[in-house]
């Protein structure tokens, strides 16, 4: 069975249905894609590096039903010893990608463990509109920007 991983802002915006001004069409793109791996059977993982991401941002009287939500719609894996080799193995690789002085150094240790436990647990991919992200882990993983939502064919459209 396939495994995919997903991003933080992926989880924003299919799951709690939050966008920033101009990010609204992201929203449904992140619903379709869920929809669309539930539908062909592919599992999604969502790294528990994420989900603690999420709950920074949620009041702390939701953090239990978030997290207990979480773990029953996805596949959430720690941050554990495999995934720290890769993620030590890309921050000794680190030297060779551009400073890029807009990416804080704590951003860019969260998206190295995010990438290490994608990489740890056999995701085919990782589905991010994160910069860093995609700069960060592009060597090491395959990323994947939310597709197009393609238009269903009504019954009406076939007549």
């Amino acid at each position: 069975m396939d495994l995919v991983c997903f991003d933080t802002q992926i989880i924003i915006w299919g799951v709690k249905s939050q966008a920033t001004p101009g990010q609204k069409d992201k929203i449904d793109k992140a619903k379709y894609l869920i929809s669309i791996c539930e539908r062909d059977g592919i599992d999604i993982m969502v790294p528990s590096v994420v989900v603690a991401e999420i709950l920074c941002a949620l009041d702390s009287s939701l953090h239990n039903a978030f997290s207990e939500f979480m773990h029953r719609r996805f596949i959430v894996p720690p941050f554990d010893t495999q995934a720290a080799l890769h993620f030590a193995e890309m921050w000794r690789n680190k030297k060779q990608i551009k400073d890029d002085s807009r990416i804080s150094r704590a951003e860019m240790k969260a998206d190295f463990m995010i990438t290490a436990t994608a990489m740890a647990r056999g995701a085919k991919c990782i589905y991010s509109e994160d910069v860093g992200l995609k700069k960060f882990a592009q060597d090491y993983i395959d990323i994947r920007p939310l597709p197009s939502i393609e238009r269903q064919m009504s019954i009406e459209d076939s007549l």
